[in-house]
């Protein structure tokens, strides 16, 4: 009888120890497969990949909110209004400086616009997509509130994205930042002379630029793009840090109401290039495997040249809501 009670606690201990172990000793790829699962079976409840597991704050199904007129997502004048997708019940929320531009091309294309390719493809987007406010008050709050559409956002961090803004607008687009931004900040109390010296400065850009012309699109907080209401309703919140991974997992997840395909093996995986506007020659990479050279700033290799500890400072405190961001 001992050895049988010795044997039974030996057998005991060992399961403890494997449970244990097996439990906190889980790597990354078991989160992440983890999230992938759940993330295809139940958007709501499989929020994102990679970091992107836990959530803190959870809808309200009880009470639910409604769209207004004026809500950041809904008034197309603010240029915040999601694109939508009814055929892969997606809302999808641009934001400018994570891909954005590679987003709208592969949603037209998903709608089969031949515009998809075509240059100036941010001023072609009514042709080709569909937007929130496109649809009436309650359809709209409908979608933004059922568990069966998927509410995505990729959200990048302010540092690299803030600096990518500078080097795009202001450095290898001169003329247009001399033509239109600086004309902006003079009409609100800045100097015109001095907004077009110091145009290659960043700690101007910074403390100055982002500051006065606080609303513009490409250096606007991200947080500050969606009302706080429908924050907790995003239930695919990504990553640019972890763009080709994350774009893959989301596009994996989206999938037709017509024939079950999804968005990644139906335009995802294959079909395109470093240089998206050139209809008659696709490429063989997956979406986002490359990036698009026209936009391509190289702004996470030059943090440390363009950075001050002062600046990093600067852009830690007036972009606390994107960095604190808790959905």
């Amino acid at each position: 009888m001992n050895n049988k009670l010795k044997l039974t606690g030996f057998f005991a201990l060992f399961a403890g120890v494997f449970f244990i172990a097996h439990i906190f000793g889980r790597g990354e790829n078991d989160v992440a497969v983890k999230t992938e699962i759940l993330g295809e079976q139940d958007v709501v409840f499989g929020r994102g990949s990679g970091s992107h597991e836990s959530f803190a704050i959870m809808p309200d199904f009880e009470n639910p909110p409604s769209v207004e007129p004026n809500d950041l997502i809904y008034n197309l004048a603010r240029n915040t209004v999601p694109i939508v997708n009814e055929e892969y019940n997606v809302i999808f929320f641009l934001v400018a400086k994570a891909a954005s531009s590679e987003w709208i091309r592969f949603f037209m294309r998903l709608n089969s616009s031949p515009l998809w390719c075509e240059e100036g493809i941010h001023g072609k987007t009514h042709e080709g997509l569909k937007f929130l406010s496109d649809y009436s008050i309650e359809e709209a709050t409908e979608m933004m509130t059922s568990k069966d559409w998927t509410r995505a956002i990729f959200v990048r961090n302010p540092k690299p994205r803030i600096l990518s803004a500078f080097l795009d607008k202001a450095i290898s687009h001169k003329r247009g930042f001399i033509r239109d931004k600086c004309p902006i900040y003079a009409s609100r109390g800045g100097a015109y002379d001095e907004c077009v010296e110091r145009r290659e400065d960043f700690s101007f850009f910074l403390y100055n630029i982002t500051t006065t012309l606080n609303k513009n699109v490409h250096w606007r907080s991200i947080y500050s793009r969606v009302d706080e209401k429908w924050w907790p309703w995003m239930n695919y919140v990504a990553n640019m840090e972890h763009l080709g991974d994350d774009a893959e997992h989301f596009l994996k997840s989206l999938k037709s109401n017509m024939d079950g395909a999804s968005a990644w093996d139906r335009i995802g995986k294959t079909g395109w290039s470093a240089n998206e506007r050139d209809c008659d020659k696709l490429g063989d990479s997956a979406f986002l495997a490359k990036k698009d050279t026209r936009h391509k700033t190289n702004a996470k290799d030059q943090l440390r040249h363009y950075y001050t500890p002062e600046l990093e400072r600067f852009v830690e405190t007036h972009y606390a809501e994107d960095l604190n961001n808790p959905y």
